[in-house]
């Protein structure tokens, strides 16, 4: 990655925090450039070879007292997925790396994550013309494995910025065009979040059934928020500290609302999807988070490189 005289210099008094979702040892035909375990673990080499990786918790402890350490990294992931248990976690254990799993509790009362019925719903769906009855989706023809794969992009990007109530109407609808349950999509289940929790990685919370924030009225709000802490804690027996905003977006997902509300339901920090690192003065509710996507070195050098140098975008907080 970086060579170590540039990052050593790059890096000083900022925290980079790695963001992962979904990694299958192979990659799903229809979202084919998703990170596959191959990739993620040449990823963990170069994190493991140029970073010092420490639990979030640690990390916001030394950006509040103002002393960062150099090359200081976390390494997090976002909703929740039985893979998991037998890919990531052993590539971690392997190279005594932590990491932070910011979870979704829906998919533990039989709801699971919306893009995973998505994926399951188009594998479902038999060839020709495809209509949800959905004014701004227009009746796709399905003939090949790319029709599919552009319809998942175009019904992640529609069904995303709605509300819970009318995302899971058009999800409903689709699943029953496709003759598909969501009861056949895999989850994670309690079991395997205990085990995560005992074998020391951290656990934080990532909302109840995934909605964009800024769709949410004040009670959707405090129980996505303030209900999935309560689920988790009860679950590991333990605290949860941190949180992550769906999708994560200053000003298009999340605003000062929400930063009010993570605070008043008892987190200590929150965490963002904007590029960028954290400094001591970046607030601690909006620690900004990037994936490092890239295969080869030199494009894994320039993310890592400008990453460094990104200021992230922050909502203003009130005081509390």
């Amino acid at each position: 990655m970086l060579a170590w005289p540039i990052l050593h210099t790059l890096s000083k008094d900022k925290l980079s925090v790695f963001l992962f979702h979904k990694v299958p040892k192979v990659p799903d035909p229809l979202v084919p450039n998703d990170f596959d375990l191959a990739s993620f673990e040449s990823m963990l080499d170069r994190i493991c070879k140029n970073f010092r990786v420490l639990p979030v918790g640690d990390a916001v402890d030394c950006l509040r007292k103002g002393s960062i350490p150099r090359r200081t990294a976390c390494i997090t992931f976002d909703d929740g997925y039985p893979d998991w248990q037998y890919g990531v976690l052993p590539a971690l254990r392997r190279r005594n790396m932590h990491a932070t799993f910011y979870i979704t509790t829906g998919q533990f009362d039989r709801r699971p994550l919306w893009h995973e019925r998505i994926l399951a719903a188009v594998r479902g769906l038999p060839d020709g013309v495809f209509d949800l009855g959905y004014a701004p989706l227009q009746p796709i023809l399905l003939q090949s494995l790319q029709d599919r794969q552009r319809l998942v992009h175009r019904l992640e990007l529609e069904l995303k910025y709605l509300t819970l109530h009318k995302r899971e109407e058009l999800m409903q609808r689709l699943e029953s065009l496709a003759g598909v349950s969501p009861a056949s999509v895999p989850v994670m289940s309690p079991d395997a979040l205990r085990d995560l929790h005992s074998q020391g990685f951290g656990v934080g919370a990532h909302t109840i059934d995934h909605p964009i924030l800024d769709y949410c009225d004040e009670t959707q709000t405090n129980h996505e928020i303030g209900g999935v802490k309560e689920q988790l804690e009860a679950m590991v027996a333990g605290r949860v500290e941190g949180f992550a905003y769906p999708n994560g977006r200053p000003y298009a997902d999340f605003s000062r609302l929400h930063v009010d509300a993570v605070k008043k339901a008892g987190y200590t920090h929150a965490v963002t999807t904007h590029w960028g690192v954290a400094k001591p003065e970046t607030s601690v509710f909006q620690i900004p988070r990037f994936t490092p996507w890239a295969k080869r070195e030199w494009h894994a050098l320039y993310q890592v490189g400008r990453n460094l140098l990104t200021d992230p975008m922050l909502v203003p907080e009130n005081s509390l």
